[in-house]
């Protein structure tokens, strides 16, 4: 920090003020600007410890951008400054640069290049500017969104356009928030009560666009008249600073163990919603499905081709989300069902230095199927019977790396229903009328129309590409490192020359469904999916929701 001041006062030195000011006219508002700028202390830029995983941040901390190849040109992803503001009156600017070039089906033109621009609270997703209660946003397609709802607003932007953002909490808790675009100043846009919330931080939500932003003077922002400079909020006493990475070494590394149906994606959800403070990202499949908001395309009972086109993007993009996570300083959830051994192994492998903990889910055997049953009523969605008997045999409950005999990663060991025991006994027993039976399945009283069998093998084995979406459960052991013992390939085969999945990695295009949750739609290839949504815990997306515009669940061609 000492030396970005020791820029910045450098710079100044170098400029003294030539006397002259510039203006820009915004209707009834004017923009003053001098040449002499005020120096700040904590310099505002883009924050890369509160960002989407595949957000990217360059150009001094000003210029954003997200990956935009493959499946990830369907994707939004955010990003927040460094520095909010509790009190007073500041404003700050997003410049549209560049589209990214990129190829989605079935998208129109006027869909495949947005920008949103906004405040939000820091407890806030940085994926939903605009769609909760303390975040509000302002996009190229002329809407104003907060708290999920959408008004038309102002006019569309574009690339080459500057759009200005102007905070009021002078007179808190009313506050309000208006914009500009290219000097042309557009009315307040909102009111809202800031009384309950501590501060608000700039806000941007991109979609194949490259963005740079202007918090300062130095950055060449034009601040509107009786607005101060973002970058002045802290000099000022009303700024308040946002997350910063953590020590590798007190990361955690959470990863979901269980049958699909079992409970993991509400614990997962609810843990992470309980500990704000530990900023989890919840890494999985369906996060990615999240993100791919396609126009049309219902998010019930979807079965169609273009949901597996849709899917197998999604396992791209969660491949390399993880490999980003590995590389990042926060707190992680891996919420797929993990019940492969070898799998877990993969996965926690290049976290050496996170506390990595397993938690277990394991309800009673009546419990699942009800879990199940509610899910296929609500949503109609299954897992086919041969794909659960598959993970049944091959289920191998966690154990922590200083017991006997183990060779997995895991500092902690986690029941969150059964307890071990109980947890060891019921599986025995599940494999052991397996061995008797096909229809041990919690899952069998909905038959699959397509059974697993008449899916091609090869297509089983072929390899995946992994998905993503966090208490400090204990306290980190001390050392910090891990060494790890080399990893023992399994057979593809068994004795009896059934077919036995390495992990539960290597069938996403026969069995893959069981990694979603029930907002997933199940996988094509004539196979009929389960989701992993607890019949418990009901979801707030609408019946006929579509998959695009909204970053998250809004209605058709909004932003």
């Amino acid at each position: 920090m000492a030396s970005s001041v020791k820029r910045e006062r450098s710079l100044a030195d170098k400029n003294p003020s030539s006397g002259k000011k510039s203006r820009v006219n915004y209707g009834d508002h004017s923009l003053v600007g001098s040449s002499l700028h005020p120096i700040t202390k904590h310099r505002v830029v883009l924050n890369p410890a509160d960002c989407d995983l595949d957000f990217n941040i360059e150009g001094n901390g000003l210029k954003g951008s997200a990956l935009y190849e493959n499946g990830f040109a369907y994707c939004w992803s955010g990003a927040r400054a460094t520095i909010g503001i509790t009190r007073g009156k500041y404003c700050f600017s997003c410049k549209i640069v560049s589209n990214q070039p990129v190829e989605i089906d079935e998208t129109t033109l006027d869909q495949k290049h947005l920008c949103r621009v906004g405040i939000s609270n820091a407890n806030n997703k940085v994926g939903n500017l605009g769609e909760t209660e303390h975040s509000f946003g302002f996009g190229g397609t002329g809407k104003f969104s907060n708290f999920g709802k959408f008004s038309s607003y102002g006019e569309r932007f574009n690339i080459g356009d500057t759009i200005l953002c102007a905070v009021d909490m002078e007179s808190k808790p009313m506050c309000s928030i208006g914009f500009a675009k290219n000097g042309k100043w557009l009315g307040i846009a909102g009111y809202f009560n800031g009384g309950g919330v501590e501060s608000y931080f700039p806000h941007v939500l991109l979609k194949n666009v490259v963005v740079e932003m202007q918090f300062g003077y130095d950055d060449g922002l034009i601040p509107l008249h009786g607005y101060r400079p973002w970058a002045c909020a802290f000099e000022d006493g009303n700024g308040l600073v946002g997350p910063t990475f953590s020590n590798v070494c007190d990361c955690e590394l959470i990863m979901m163990v269980g049958l699909p149906s079992s409970g993991k994606t509400t614990w997962a959800e609810k843990w992470a919603n309980d500990h704000p403070d530990k900023s989890y990202i919840l890494l999985g499949t369906n996060l990615a499905l999240d993100q791919m908001k396609v126009p049309g395309l219902l998010r019930k009972q979807n079965y169609g081709k273009r949901f597996d086109h849709l899917m197998e993007h999604a396992t791209d993009i969660f491949n390399t989300l993880l490999t980003r996570a590995s590389k990042t300083p926060r707190n992680f959830i891996i919420d797929q069902t993990n019940v492969y051994k070898s799998a877990r192994k993969r996965k926690l492998k290049p976290f050496a230095n996170f506390q990595k903990i397993a938690v277990v889910v394991f309800p009673r055997m009546e419990e699942l199927k009800a879990r199940s049953e509610k899910s296929f009523r609500e949503l109609g969605k299954e897992v086919p019977v041969e794909a659960v008997n598959q993970m049944l045999a091959n289920f191998v409950l966690p154990k922590t790396k200083d017991m006997h005999g183990t060779d997995e990663y895991f500092d902690q060991v986690i029941y969150i229903e059964l307890n071990m025991m109980e947890s060891n006994r019921c599986l025995d027993e599940m494999k052991a009328k397996l061995q008797s039976t096909t229809t041990i399945s919690p899952y069998s009283s909905h038959k699959s129309s397509n059974p697993v069998s008449s899916y091609p093998q090869e297509h089983v084995m072929q390899p995946h590409r992994l998905s993503t979406h966090q208490n400090p459960l204990q306290s980190r052991n001390q050392g910090g490192s891990y060494s790890y013992p080399s990893q023992t390939a399994l057979p593809n085969r068994g004795s009896n020359n059934r077919f036995v999945p390495r992990d539960d990695l290597n069938h996403r295009r026969s069995y893959s469904g069981y990694e979603h949750r029930a907002s997933s739609a199940p996988m094509g290839m004539g196979i009929s999916v389960f989701s992993q949504k607890n019949s418990y815990h009901h979801t707030s997306t609408p019946t006929h929701e579509t998959m695009d515009i909204s970053p998250r669940y809004s209605t058709p061609h909004l932003n």
